[in-house]
């Protein structure tokens, strides 16, 4: 009994541990694309009215969130 108790208490664990390790399979981006998407997304924060003080927070988001899409990792910064 108790050793069953521990099982399903424990195989959770397992699968999670699987599937974080599934998802960290992310590769780092060229530079290339990082500049291709660091362009694109100045280009929407014209087209959003985005403040100069408010354009490199915006463009880096945009950017990792394009990378995530694309299964890249994240970047800490970007050139614009």
């Amino acid at each position: 009994m108790n050793k069953a108790l521990l099982a399903l208490i424990v195989a959770p664990f397992f699968v999670l541990s699987a599937a974080n390790a599934v998802a960290n399979d992310a590769t780092d981006a060229s530079a290339e694309t990082i500049q291709e998407f660091t362009e694109m997304c100045v280009s929407w924060a014209k087209e959003d009215d985005v403040s100069n003080e408010e354009l490199y927070n915006y463009v880096l988001k945009c950017v990792n969130d394009e990378l995530i899409s694309e299964g890249y990792n994240k970047v800490t910064a970007v050139k614009i």
